[in-house]
């Protein structure tokens, strides 16, 4: 079982947290978390842990955070995947008026999903917005009790705007078609909406303001990028902990010793260990530098905000890196369903297909670092 630090333990946490985690979601090939595991990630906030405190939440420093996110993904990829989607919206939360929050967050436990848009449309009539549309990879859809649709309005014929709408899920049409090996426990559904009134005040733009706290200054798309990049060293870290004890008793076909005692063994489990050791300590000292720099001026900068893309990118090829290495190591004990490696490894190959490990961002860092201007949502 996944040991809790002590960054962890300052949350509060059920310590029966993990060991429901990691007991029932194996047990299960849904395609959405099992009831008890949501159940105990509720009681712990686990899916809103970067709520603003005004409306009950933890507003958990992000060091933290993405402690919980990659202890959760050690346990089960999915759970941690979720952990990190539904605890990102949630410090959305910010951009409503109050009283609209309170009565979304009657409890800090709500849970919320979106998803990239397939298409979606959004007209402003009087004091609501008429939304139609269709999004998908839409992860924790199944426990969410609110959705949010991203629709682009026109400003001028030069400009447009992202315009995030908040409504009821019982609102919206979900189709659950998330047909995949990885992350399956993630439910991914798509859900579509037609011509849905979404009051001017459940709706808004997301944007960093000077006034908010520390927290709220890293970018969106950052915090989903180191959070995810938590989840992979989670996974892998899983990973790499079945080969070691595999491989303990493990002995290959025509061959009279444990693989154990092979030194080509001993050498790909070293090599894994220092692939994985050094992305994780990469990960938390960049978001540990970059935390302490923005507790002190209220303000992400280009260089950090480079820092933070960067280790978020570079820690899920890594992480992908391990579990690849454990895996041909393993040979057919890592095809098998019943093995806990085939499951790491298809969530793993997920993760590194997600916009947040896209090898193109090397270059697009490389650019800052060759002197040469950058601009992308990335960052």
């Amino acid at each position: 079982m996944p040991s809790l630090n002590i960054n962890i333990a300052e949350l509060e946490l059920d310590p029966h947290l993990l060991r429901t985690v990691e007991v029932e979601c194996p047990q299960s090939t849904a395609t959405e978390l099992p009831s008890p595991v949501v159940k105990a990630l509720r009681a712990s906030q686990g899916f809103s842990l970067l709520l603003p405190q005004i409306l009950g939440g933890k507003e958990t420093p992000f060091p933290t955070f993405i402690e919980f996110a990659q202890a959760v993904a050690t346990a089960d990829g999915s759970a941690g995947w979720c952990v990190t989607q539904g605890s990102v919206l949630s410090s959305l939360a910010r951009f409503l008026p109050t009283d609209v929050a309170k009565s979304v967050w009657t409890t800090p436990d709500v849970s919320l999903a979106n998803g990239p848009k397939i298409e979606a449309t959004t007209v402003k009539v009087e004091d609501n917005f008429v939304l139609s549309g269709s999004w998908w990879f839409s992860s924790g859809i199944n426990h969410a009790t609110w959705l949010l649709g991203v629709a682009t309005q026109k400003k001028n014929k030069e400009s447009e705007s992202a315009i995030w709408h908040l409504f009821k899920k019982s609102e919206a049409q979900i189709l659950k078609n998330w047909d995949v090996a990885g992350l399956r426990g993630t439910g991914s559904y798509q859900f579509d909406v037609k011509e849905l009134h979404v009051p001017q005040s459940m709706t808004f733009e997301v944007k960093i303001r000077k006034e908010d706290p520390p927290l709220y200054q890293i970018p969106l798309n950052l915090m989903f990028a180191c959070g995810f990049a938590a989840v992979a060293l989670g996974i892998s870290r899983s990973a790499l902990d079945f080969a070691k004890e595999r491989v303990k008793t493990k002995i290959k076909r025509m061959e009279t010793k444990k693989m154990s005692d092979d030194l080509l063994t001993q050498d790909q489990i070293g090599r894994a260990e220092a692939l994985w050791q050094s992305a994780n300590l990469y990960l938390k000292s960049q978001v540990q530098k970059v935390w302490q720099d923005i507790c002190e001026d209220s303000n992400c900068s280009l260089e950090n905000r480079i820092l933070l893309r960067l280790a978020g990118t570079h820690t899920i090829h890594q992480a992908k890196a391990v579990t690849d290495l454990v895996y041909n190591l393993c040979s057919t004990d890592s095809i098998l369903q019943t093995n806990d490696l085939q499951k790491r490894f298809q969530d793993i190959h997920v993760i590194s297909q997600h916009m947040q490990g896209r090898p193109e961002i090397y270059s697009l860092v490389g650019r800052h670092y060759l002197d040469l201007p950058v601009k992308s949502h990335l960052l």
